[in-house]
């Protein structure tokens, strides 16, 4: 193929890379680990946490706790460095499957010798050769041979178009010369003069389309809203605490006269240093209200996610993919390969005598075989024996062993989605055509008998037939013939059957339950569309509208808007369905989800709020998607909903005992100086406390394992506040109970008579520590349990009970050797008894509140 043609020079090489670029694609501009670290420090929580920090040094002149900044300065970098190095870790992972892919090599004719070079190698003027099963790695026109090639990952027809020389120049995926990069040759051998490569190629300009920034995930956009509240409530605070702590040193101390008042407000140095304590008051009160563990919470339960879902066959592009698919409410799915088996088979032939499920049943009908052998062994070429679209290799294979002579092909015109039907025109004078029936089978006159004998065409069985087939989900494709007089001669009607996956009914009746609308998406017709909906379950008990592609191109916006709670079905659909159908889903405020495999699906999968990039598909569909379905299962998309649910539930529960712990701590700080405790926790403890309960008390929600019953509740919608009415309740409630036990410690002569008399109160403050620590393990588990039992699936994280238990542990050791550091001293057994029975108080009043709520 190669000897007639010499082909580009090495200087001619060189000059047309220069000129013209090379065959590398366009990427989104890969970023530095350092870029994304700063670029993860812009988390909300982060930036008040941040915001905080740098206002206590400021006002407090650099005389701040540097002990307690660097503390929260450590955390946050931690909890964005985990965050930066997972997502580089899952983009590496990516980026390795890519290379793989891109390291293929391709023929090219240069210098009059055939060279295998790198696909990255090849340059515009390049011929490159190509034969069955290879991928074409460039656009350009065909000047010697034929092919058959496959250019459904570029627009979605699963039909093989056959490609030749030809004088015409019109371009575009039908073009008869015309050949793309990313298209599989299924049959033939060809030359292609190359015209464009890398960006400039189809294939480089979709990979450029897709660069564009998505919106906002639903967790980021929480977040930001928590962010703001947490200010404002933390500001509120401080106010209330530093306009508190001027009132009681200025007025109340001075026994309310006036004169003692004025004096002091007139003090120049003692006002601005009792002005400075208030502000650096104020400040800690800020710092203290930020739940500073969240960040570091929130990137370690989505890393840890992401591992365990690589055994369910799901790989993590972006790691806030895996909460926004737990928030989706709406899921656009493909039908070949995610909900069926993606293999069709031949189930049964029906000609004008009778129905036949073998080829050796159909031996009967020795003329029906003859023109359906032809028809069968011409839709795949024969030089690849593996060419054509699935239904074709289908078709093929049935008659695989039938005996049909070589016949002359004087034209052919190949399928399309408009014409809906492929032809062949014989140098016999007949022609087959091969295409849908409703199209067909309007133009017959006339069937064939056994014995090839024309006879009347009985149109309505054979149409009750085809309808039959299509309402139980079976693919149909007409086979007619037309004579030398041009009458129009039935042959067959060939019953094809694209099984669904065993898992495809049960995935969906999880997806109903869960709340998420599933919304098929495929190029069959509405009858076999219908039918596969119905037996999958996505239609269901008649409920739900299917919309062709005609149908929806010819409605608006605004009306595609109005019916979108019952759509179900996009039958006839084209790839530039997908992408309209997500904008619109979007500007009603719906968590979008997006399956998709090909090239031409990418800008939907980007557009989405949440693409699944099929792991059988294309580099640029799973480049497009936040996660790959390794498996290609609708199985795989319900569990990574699970763990999305998941993730958020933990994410809460965490917030819970946060801001409870939070409560407690603002609340002591405030009015310990009124009841004569000025510090009843030192720096050094608060410190302490962020660290054990902030990170050991993040690990510990991390690991909750997904249960099935978060299926069974409705998506969170996408402004759905993080602080829910039920944590509200619990943390005002429970962290309010646990607030006024501090206080009640701190204040009735009883719980000190308790300890020991000891210099300084040290032991009665050492418990006071401990009671905090122990009731904030207990208030642990308050927030862990939405039922009633605090134990409930508790097995099913092993690791909070340890981390529990390692905290107790760390805050006992520190009872007996912290001393002056933490201002502890050893307690007996009994005095610590004391304390954990006190603070094991709050469990049985959380109970308590929860039966309120229940019956109330």
């Amino acid at each position: 193929m190669t000897k007639n043609f010499k082909g580009l020079t090495e200087s001619e090489v060189i000059a047309s890379r220069e000129r013209n670029g090379s065959n590398t694609l366009e990427r989104e501009k890969s970023k530095g680990i350092f870029i994304k670290f700063l670029e993860n420090l812009s988390d909300p929580i982060i930036r008040v946490l941040m915001i905080a920090v740098l206002l206590e040094i400021i006002f407090t002149l650099g005389r701040c706790n540097w002990l307690e900044v660097g503390g929260i300065i450590a955390a946050v970098i931690i909890a964005t460095a985990v965050s930066t190095v997972s997502e580089h870790g899952s983009e590496r992972a990516f980026l390795k499957m890519r290379e793989e892919s891109e390291n293929a090599r391709a023929t090219v004719i240069r210098e009059g010798n055939a060279a295998d070079v790198p696909v990255s190698d090849i340059v515009v003027g390049d011929l490159l050769a190509v034969s069955a099963g290879q991928t074409v790695a460039a656009d350009g026109v065909i000047i010697y041979g034929k092919i058959s090639v496959d250019q459904s990952a570029l627009n979605g027809e699963s039909r093989e178009v056959r490609k030749q020389p030809s004088g015409r120049t019109e371009g575009g995926l039908d073009s008869e010369n015309s050949v793309f990069r990313g298209a599989i040759v299924t049959g033939g051998e060809a030359v292609i003069r190359v015209t464009s490569v890398g960006k400039e190629t189809y294939y480089g300009m979709v990979a450029r389309d897709i660069q564009a920034q998505t919106r906002e995930s639903p967790l980021k956009r929480r977040l930001s809203e928590l962010a703001k509240s947490i200010s404002k409530l933390g500001y509120l605070m401080a106010a209330i605490v530093g306009i508190s702590y001027l009132f009681f040193t200025v007025i109340h101390e001075n026994g309310y006269d006036p004169i003692l008042i004025g004096k002091m407000l007139r003090s120049g140095r003692e006002m601005i240093g009792i002005l400075t304590h208030a502000l650096t008051l104020m400040i800690t009160v800020v710092v203290v209200a930020v739940p500073e563990g969240l960040p570091m919470m929130i990137t370690v339960v989505l890393s840890a996610n992401m591992k365990r879902m690589l055994n369910d066959s799901v790989m993590v592009k972006k790691l806030v993919g895996i909460e926004t698919a737990g928030s989706m409410n709406l899921l656009f799915t493909d039908k070949t390969g995610t909900l069926t088996e993606g293999h069709p088979s031949v189930e049964r032939i029906i000609t004008a005598s009778g129905s036949y499920k073998s080829l050796a049943a159909l031996g009967c009908e020795p003329y029906a075989l003859r023109w359906l052998g032809i028809s069968a062994k011409e839709g795949v070429s024969s030089v690849s024996g593996i060419g054509g679209n699935s239904t074709d290799r289908a078709f093929s294979e049935f008659f695989r062993d039938a005996e049909t002579e070589a016949i002359a092909i004087a034209s052919r015109v190949e399928f399309s989605s408009e014409r809906k039907f492929s032809s062949l025109e014989l140098l016999t004078g007949e022609s087959l055509i091969k295409g849908a029936p409703d199209i067909l089978l309007g133009s017959c006159v006339y069937a064939l008998d056994k014995n090839g004998k024309k006879l009347a065409f009985d149109k309505e069985r054979i149409m009750r037939e085809y309808r039959s087939a299509a309402m139980t989900g079976e693919r149909v494709i007409a086979v007619i013939m037309r004579d030398g007089n041009g009458d129009s001669i039935f042959i067959s009607l060939v019953v094809m059957k694209d099984k669904l996956r065993r898992d495809a009914k049960r995935s969906v009746e999880r997806l109903r339950a869960a709340g998420i609308q599933t919304v098929m998406i495929t190029g069959d017709g509405r009858e076999t569309a219908s039918a596969i909906a119905t037996e999958c379950g996505i239609l269901k008990g008649g409920y739900g509208k299917i919309i062709t592609h005609g149908e929806l191109e010819r409605m608006s916006d605004a009306e595609i808007k109005a019916i979108l709670p019952e759509l179900r079905v996009i039958a006839r659909a084209l790839p530039t369905d997908k992408s309209r159908l997500v904008r619109i889903a979007q500007e009603a405020d719906l968590v979008v989800g997006m399956t998709g495999d090909g090239i031409n699906d990418a800008p939907a999968l980007k557009l989405a709020d949440v693409g699944f990039a099929m792991g059988s598909g294309t580099d640029i569909a799973k480049g497009a998607g936040d996660i790959i379905i390794l498996n290609n299962s609708l199985s795989a998309i319900c569990s990574t909903v699970l763990y999305g649910r998941t993730i958020f539930k933990s994410i809460r529960k965490f917030i819970s005992f946060q801001l409870m712990m939070n409560l407690v701590a603002c609340g002591v700080s405030l009015i310990g100086q009124f009841i004569g405790v000025e510090n009843p926790i030192t720096i050094i403890q608060m410190l302490w406390i962020n660290i054990i309960m902030d990170t050991l008390g993040g690990l510990a929600f991390a690991g909750e394992a997904p249960l099935e019953y978060y299926m069974m509740e409705p998506p969170k919608a996408r402004n759905e506040k993080i602080l829910s009415r039920d944590m509200l309740n619990q943390i005002f409630i429970t962290g309010g109970y646990t607030l006024l036990l501090c206080i009640a410690f701190l204040r009735i002569d009883f719980f000190s008579s308790l300890f020991r008399p000891s210099p300084d109160s040290a032991c009665f403050l050492t418990g006071f520590y401990c009671l905090f620590i122990f009731s904030g393990i207990f208030n642990c588990f308050n927030a862990r349990s939405e039922r009633m039992s605090l134990f409930s699936n508790i097995c099913k994280n092993r690791g909070f009970l340890a981390i529990m238990l390692l905290i107790a542990t760390i805050q006992i050791v520190m009872i007996y050797f912290g001393g002056e550091i933490f201002r502890s001293v050893p307690l007996s057994f009994r005095e610590l008894l004391n304390v954990i029975l006190l603070s094991i108080s709050v469990i049985p009043f959380d109970m308590v509140r929860r039966i309120a709520k229940k019956l109330s």
